[in-house]
């Protein structure tokens, strides 16, 4: 039973070494505690063995997910918008959530995401409350000290205002409205005036929606989207970068784009 439990230590150490995802490399180093101490047990060292599992499994385990509780996370703050990152019930999904997701596998986090409005992602990113800023965010729009990891997405600004004659009110509009865009789609299902700018992926997002007594102008320029990286994590946005690089070369970022964009 000893050589059994010897020869599984070099094997459980490699495995923990191995793995990308913080925790599971702790979790890994626990059993090879665990196994340790069962090996000076079985080799009439008891006292050695009850140290071994309450230093080694027990205490330092403890405090590796303390420290990865704050260290082993990749946090975004995002706005919803259909197509690039959205809710879908419990699940996430868009063009993205994809790329975040995949990211956060290279560095070995696990991915958050707090939903946010647009005006919010900058100063959280800013204050340190998020590593990185999505959610239809145009790279030449950003202000202040963060770092930009375009991708190769070319949007548009539209200008909405309106309504530009008499509209009906649409008797099935909700007075209240939940989900994406809900005070936008509100008031254009009521033909209430709104003057508002938009990029191509909310504006095709509003379309689905009467948009006739409404007038649209495109606004100049030819912005892409991107993503911002707080200063303080430059590693995440030399990865993103590299990542992004790396789908656009390889054609699978078209493929994701023409998935969830069209």
């Amino acid at each position: 039973m000893t050589n059994v439990l010897v020869l599984l230590l070099p094997v459980v150490a490699g495995m923990a070494l191995l793995q990308r995802r913080r925790l599971y490399a702790v979790i890994g180093m626990a059993v090879f505690s665990l196994l340790l101490s069962a090996v000076y047990l079985l080799a009439a060292a008891p006292d050695v063995a009850i140290t071994e599992a309450a230093i080694g499994a027990a205490l330092v385990t403890f405090i590796y997910v303390l420290a990865l509780r704050k260290t082993g996370r990749l946090v975004v703050a995002a706005s919803e918008v259909p197509g690039l990152i959205q809710r879908e019930g419990k699940e996430t999904s868009g063009l993205e959530w994809v790329i975040l997701q995949r990211l956060a596998h290279v560095l070995g986090l696990d991915l958050v995401v707090r939903f946010v409005p647009t005006e919010e992602i900058a100063p959280m990113v800013l204050r340190g409350e998020a590593d990185i800023g999505a959610g239809g965010l145009i790279g030449s729009d950003v202000e202040g000290d963060v770092l930009v990891a375009p991708y190769p997405l070319p949007t548009a600004r539209f200008r909405v205002s309106g309504p530009t004659g008499c509209v009906p009110v649409d008797p099935a509009a909700p007075d209240h409205p939940t989900g994406y865009l809900a005070d936008l789609v509100a008031a254009v299902r009521k033909g209430q005036p709104t003057v508002t700018t938009l990029d191509l992926a909310r504006l095709l997002a509003l379309s689905r929606y009467d948009l006739t007594a409404y007038r649209v102008d495109r606004l100049e320029g030819s912005p892409e989207y991107a993503f911002l990286v707080s200063k303080r994590n430059p590693n995440a946005h030399a990865r993103l970068v590299m990542l992004i690089d790396e789908l656009h070369s390889s054609g699978r970022l078209d493929r994701l784009i023409g998935r969830f964009i069209g």
